[in-house]
Order: structure tokens, then sequence, then C-alpha cells
């Protein structure tokens, strides 16, 4: 009998410390912020072409204005979204909006914003990370770490599911994927390159890819990459850019 309970000690041990022992996703997300310096961004303006339109952002003391430069025709086009909401001018004159399109105009001025500055903002309130495993791809060591959102702060797009795999070596995001649902719903696999250093700031372009067919499992897609499953849809490249801190 009591070697039946020691056994039973042993396997409880042991399971608890496999629990308990679990490497901490906050704290292994907040390395990585730090080495794509994400401080530094946090004061000063970053600046890049993405796919012939002129993009900036500008952070100040907790605040923040993103600017997009278009052309439309013959007219300049100056979207804007800061602290106070959106605003279009049309050759410097404010443009009124009906709030559908001034809501679908800001969410694509955002969206470019928040992709190109990833793992600027993982850090907020409404922010869920969860470590799923240690994995490799292509013989490196990642963290494979899972963010999702609360439904309270975490924006319209709080359903959106995203995995990153971070370098254990690092702490650079080399891949990553992420569901969503806008007017489709999809999955998107990222592969960083062209991996450079702003005064502090990393930026990187990605290639772009989708599963052939299916819903696949967020946290396989970087199976199907090593295995050649997935399609190349583009590629996002950020273009000029430049960062100046205040």
């Amino acid at each position: 009998m009591k070697k039946n309970i020691l056994l039973l000690f042993a396997i409880t041990t042991f399971l608890f410390s496999c629990t308990t022992n679990k490497p901490d996703a906050r704290a292994i997300m907040d390395q990585a912020m730090k080495a794509h310096g994400t401080a530094i961004a946090a004061e000063g303006t970053l600046s890049f072409n993405f796919r012939g339109i002129d993009y900036s952002v500008e952070r100040d003391n907790g605040n923040f204005a993103y600017e997009r430069h278009l052309m439309i025709g013959a007219d300049t086009i100056l979207d804007r979204l800061d602290n106070k909401g959106f605003s279009r001018y049309r050759n410097a004159i404010q443009s009124p909006l009906a709030d559908s399109l001034s809501t679908r105009y800001s969410a694509s001025l955002n969206s470019v914003i928040y992709f190109a500055q990833l793992p600027y903002s993982l850090d907020g309130d409404a922010i869920k990370i969860k470590y799923i495993a240690q994995d490799t791809i292509k013989g490196i060591a990642y963290h494979e770490l899972e963010v999702t959102f609360k439904e309270e702060g975490g924006g319209e797009d709080h359903e959106d599911k995203f995995m990153y795999w971070v370098n254990t070596q690092d702490y650079r995001i080399d891949y990553m994927a992420y569901s969503y649902c806008e007017e489709d719903c999809g999955y998107r696999f990222r592969e960083s390159e062209n991996r450079r250093n702003l005064n502090g700031v990393i930026l990187q372009d990605y290639n772009n890819f989708k599963a052939q067919k299916g819903d696949p499992d967020l946290s396989k897609m970087d199976d199907l990459f090593e295995e050649g499953k997935l399609v190349k849809l583009s590629d996002i490249d950020l273009k000029l850019a430049t960062f100046d801190s205040n």
C-alpha cells in the first residue's frame, strides 16, 4: 500500500512539474518586443511605401497619427487616423464621409500599420497569449505562441487568432500565421525576409502564403510550409522605409 501511495505521489509531482515549468508566454513576447525595438518605435516616426502608397506613423508620449497619401484620379488624398478618430482630406480640404466609409478606410489604414510594426502593441490589455510548444522550422528552434483578443478592447477583429514563432536565440519573430474574418474568412502564413535595423527599430518584409485547401489548424501551418503544401500569394514589401526618433 505504501509503495502505491509513493508511486501516486511521484506521478502527481511529475505531472505538476510539467505543468508549472511551461515557459511564460508573456515574458517571451516581452522579449520579442524588446528584440524588435518596440519601445524605440513608441517615440518617433516610421515612414514607408507599400504597394505604391506612402504611409507614416508618428508616436509621441501616448499620442499617435497614422497617415496614408495617395492619388485618386487627379485628386491628392490624405487619410489620417489619430487619437481623435479618422479624417480624409481631398486636395487639402477635409472631406465628409458616411460612417460606413469612415470605418472601412480607418480599418484598412490601421491594418497596414498594425502588420508593418508587429510585434508593436502586443502588450495591450486586450491581448491574451498562450504558450503552445517549442517547435522547429528548417532546423531552427522556436517558441510557438498563440495570441487572441478579449472582446472588450479587442476591436472589431477580436475573433482573429495569431500564431508567432519566436526564435529561441535572438527572440526575433521569423514566422507568423493568422486567421481572419472580414467579408470572407481565411488563413495566412508569413515568412519574414529582408530584416533591417532602422535606428533601433526592426522592420521586415514577408512572403505571404495560404493553404491549398480547407481550413488548416493554425498551429500546424508551419508543418504545411515545410512540406511545400502552402501557396504563395504575394510579397509584403515595405519600401523606402525610414525611422526617426523624437
